[in-house]
């Protein structure tokens, strides 16, 4: 998946949430799994990414699309433009 741990932060902290939120988005049993995934260990499933997406009010495709498109893994994504 294209989709880094910078991405995922982005996406949280955009949306203000903390890391327990996310995790209970993503319906994982503590926050250390999710901080794990913005660190690159590990990732989350594709159905815990579209119900972090949801939850964060983005639209999953919009955000998969732009990860996607990236020329460079050291690219930042806009996720702002991913919005619902």
């Amino acid at each position: 998946m294209y989709i880094c741990g910078t991405d995922l932060r982005k996406m949280r902290l955009d949306a203000g949430l903390t890391t327990v939120k996310m995790a209970k988005l993503a319906n994982v049993k503590t926050r250390k799994t999710y901080e794990n995934w913005e660190k690159n260990i590990g990732a989350p499933s594709m159905n815990q990414f579209i119900a972090m997406c949801v939850g964060c009010n983005y639209n999953p495709s919009k955000f998969v699309k732009l990860a996607t498109e990236r020329t460079n893994d050291t690219e930042v994504l806009n996720v702002t433009t991913a919005r619902k």
